[in-house]
């Protein structure tokens, strides 16, 4: 099995026997292409309503219009109505210590870098197998982790490392917390190459932790059509479109890696977007506005915390959301078929019990939602639905709570609006 450039034909499959079933991209299938399945009723599910609502279960049958899922009494899902599904697979895992590649459309893949040449990354992925080499174009990557800090605190400084680079250079990001700049050539078991200020440089392997690609040569995919964001088993993401059901080989097509093939084991949880579910990070703010306490500027991020992490609120990791600090004020342009907007808010786990927010929402200006005063110790918040017919605009405020701004690190997770159905 492999993973395909965008010049490569096909991609190779992969056969795992004793692999799981089939089931979960029968499931998929039906919701891409209509298809109608039976499953039998050993698989047990967590079904995620457009509400938010968790249903588990056994799951008795998909079809193109319903998802039939029985536990204490059995329920019909309308398939324009789930938002995603949980099967019993070991739980995705959040960043931790393998070596990763971040790609530009925002998926991440646990993969070890092989080596650089000629304007392409290859990578070993161990969920394809340690044996296949992949190979991305240098343009669809923004960075290579070669060797994971060990805390969470210097994982944190890295990533911001990466956020904040000026665009023109490569930056190469040594072990002992050296920083290079400049144009990085080749990579590969032995060393790093680059030119640094004109001059070649070469680094041993061993000494360099991570490589963040210059900006400019970058070229950004941000998706925002309909596409299922599968969550793999070994902590990578991936943005998943066209996909087709092989055997127990599962091939769709990702924007940032070309064709995939994955077994289906590999695969924990998938979330739907793009008909009546869509992202608030799908949609540009008409308008930023940040009051510090006292100097510092804080960013509003997308789909990750404010500190660029993985969004988290108590042990659990979001796919989709918004990273924002005390006090933030940001409002978007609503284009007339919204219906409903939902939620999930807290301080970021990564604030380790500190932190202390008000999160509100006002559409055309008046206040519709005010949560408590939130701290880093706080359950997690939902804004249930807040009706949205007839806006203009939607504005999400983070106030500043009673310990001012510290630790402040406030995520809006699944912040989503839910669509009229079509007509």
């Amino acid at each position: 099995m492999s993973i395909s450039c965008p010049t490569d034909q096909e991609s190779k499959g992969l056969h795992r026997p004793g692999a799981p079933s089939l089931r979960l991209f029968l499931i998929l299938l039906s919701l891409w292409f209509g298809l109608t399945f039976n499953v039998d009723a050993a698989e047990t599910v967590t079904v995620t309503d457009i509400s938010g609502t968790k249903t588990t279960g056994i799951l008795r049958n998909w079809s193109a219009a319903q998802l039939i899922v029985v536990s204490a009494e059995e329920r019909q899902f309308r398939q324009a109505d789930v938002r995603s599904i949980t099967f019993e697979h070991e739980t995705s895992k959040s960043i931790n210590g393998e070596p990763a590649v971040w790609l530009s459309n925002g998926d991440r893949i646990n993969a070890r870098s092989v080596s650089v040449g000629n304007d392409l990354l290859s990578v070993s992925w161990p969920v394809l197998g340690e044996a296949v080499i992949t190979r991305i174009p240098l343009e669809e990557v923004v960075a290579m982790i070669l060797d994971w800090p060990a805390t969470t605190n210097d994982r944190l400084r890295l990533i911001t490392d990466f956020e904040t680079l000026p665009a023109g250079s490569d930056l190469v990001v040594l072990k002992n917390g050296d920083r290079l700049l400049g144009e990085v050539d080749r990579l590969d078991a032995a060393f790093v190459e680059l030119k640094v200020a004109g001059k070649p440089l070469k680094v041993d392997r061993s000494r360099v932790r991570a490589i963040r690609l210059n900006p400019e040569l970058t070229t950004v995919k941000r998706p925002t059509a309909r596409r299922t964001v599968l969550s793999l088993t070994d902590g990578s993401r991936l943005t998943a479109t066209q996909i087709e059901l092989n055997a127990d080989i599962v091939k769709f097509k990702s924007s940032g890696l070309g064709n995939v093939a994955l077994p289906v084991s590999a695969v924990a949880t998938c979330h739907l977007f793009g008909d009546r579910l869509i992202p608030i990070t799908d949609y540009e703010p008409a308008k930023v506005e940040y009051t510090p306490y006292f100097s510092a500027k804080w960013p509003l991020v997308r789909n990750a915390s404010v500190l660029h992490g993985p969004l988290k609120l108590r042990e659990t990791e979001f796919v989709t959301g918004l990273g924002m600090h005390s006090r933030m004020v940001v409002t978007y342009e609503l284009r007339g078929n919204e219906r409903e907007f939902q939620a999930t808010v807290g301080i970021d786990d990564v604030a380790k019990g500190a932190g202390s927010v008000i999160f509100a929402v006002e559409l055309d200006g008046r206040r519709v939602w005010t949560s408590p005063e939130l701290t880093g110790q706080s359950p997690a918040a939902t804004t249930e639905k807040i009706d949205l017919r007839g806006g203009k605009q939607l504005t999400l405020l983070v106030e500043f709570g009673e310990l001012a701004d510290v630790s402040d690190y406030a995520d809006w997770c699944d912040a989503v609006l839910i669509l009229d159905p079509a007509r």
